[in-house]
């Protein structure tokens, strides 16, 4: 589990025909922290909650017109982040060359306190997960045992990325069928853990 905290993802199930990795994602911690603290709309490209602990504003006097256009470059981005599944804790991963030029100083101006705050992020999950590793280590292999002794068959052959970030509440969301955004607050207890993975693996299976 060490290399989780570098930024890489790690294989936390696996079955003869499936697994499932996890990545408590720097890139998107990045990103949340940074809509936070612009205060930019939590709903787009689809709702994410507020990070947890509460970021403190740093809005830009920019005006409503430019607001508008920031929140759509960085719903873009946020997007892009999603569908690139850069995990690794470097400039590089956020993709921000070719960005808006206003963008990218709204952004600039919060960078250094998301990335900090991302990287602290990763190191408290790392201990939250170690300490709590036997009481959810075996739910993933779990719920797809069960699903192939209901369907009478074997799970085919799939991978699941589960990305986790520190936001509000017990939230997962599907982003497509082989990754799913959690909350780590949803991740770190197994009963949230388990209503909410439950749905994404039966249907892989």
């Amino acid at each position: 589990m060490t290399s989780a905290v570098k930024g890489d993802a790690v294989r936390f199930a696996q079955g003869s025909s499936w697994s499932m990795t996890l990545d408590a994602s720097w890139p998107l911690t990045v990103a949340l922290h940074i809509r936070d603290a612009l205060s930019l709309p939590a709903t787009r490209p689809f709702f994410v909650p507020p990070v947890v602990p509460k970021v403190p504003e740093r809005i830009p006097v920019i005006g409503p017109t430019s607001d508008i256009a920031l929140a759509d470059e960085w719903s873009i981005w946020f997007a892009d982040l999603v569908r690139s599944r850069a995990g690794m804790q470097s400039p590089d991963e956020l993709l921000l060359e070719g960005r808006h030029p206003m963008f990218q100083e709204a952004v600039q101006g919060c960078l250094l306190a998301g990335q900090s705050a991302a990287e602290q992020f990763k190191l408290d999950f790392h201990e939250d997960f170690v300490r709590s590793m036997k009481k959810q280590a075996g739910i993933p292999a779990r719920i797809v045992r069960g699903a192939e002794k209901d369907l009478g068959r074997e799970a085919p052959p799939f991978e699941l990325v589960v990305r986790v970030v520190p936001v509000a509440g017990e939230w997962l969301y599907r982003h497509s069928p082989s990754v799913s955004l959690i909350s780590s607050a949803a991740f770190l207890n197994p009963a949230a853990q388990r209503r909410l993975l439950e749905p994404v693996l039966r249907d892989l299976v």
